[in-house]
């Protein structure tokens, strides 16, 4: 049990900086400097930063809500996925995914199958309920996801 604590311990130190500073610009020293704990330690639960940032995605996955959609116009649909899908950490997971994923292919794989593929499934059956083209609201996220990442991930907003 605790050697769990202390690899939660390391994964909720990392996280941060893997946001900040990507997995190339993320070395295990500013883990261990982060986290608390020594560098045997991370090695003993990691055997590199590939697996830390697979373990980390999996911890962040854990404590997200289940993708789900009660908007009843396509409007309320577009807001509640910014609000809900397309969050400021999700979007900048999904710029280290994007932009970083050939340093740690599985991790991308945890992220994209955990997290984007449930909210596009989610997003499809809200768009099928209310009678949207699901071709559409498959772009339209897609759209605001890459809005959202070209602005370093500040909130979408329409045009007035």
């Amino acid at each position: 049990m605790a050697q769990n604590s202390k690899k939660d311990q390391i994964a909720q130190a990392a996280l941060p900086l893997f946001l900040e500073h990507g997995i190339k610009g993320t070395s295990v020293d500013m883990v261990v400097k982060a986290s608390g704990v020594s560098k045997p330690t991370v090695y003993n639960h990691f055997q590199d930063k590939s697996y830390l940032l697979a373990y980390v995605i999996d911890c962040w996955l854990q404590a997200q809500t289940t993708p789900a959609f009660q908007a009843s116009t396509e409007k309320d649909l577009i807001l509640e996925m910014d609000q809900h899908w397309l969050s400021a950490e999700a979007c900048r997971l999904y710029g280290l995914c994007l932009g970083e994923g050939e340093r740690a292919p599985s991790a991308v794989q945890i992220f994209l199958e955990g997290y984007d593929q449930p909210w596009r499934a989610a997003l499809e059956e809200q768009g099928r309920k209310l009678n949207l083209s699901t071709d559409w609201l498959q772009a339209s996220a897609s759209h605001r996801l890459l809005r959202r990442l070209t602005a370093r991930c500040t909130p979408y907003s329409e045009p007035h």
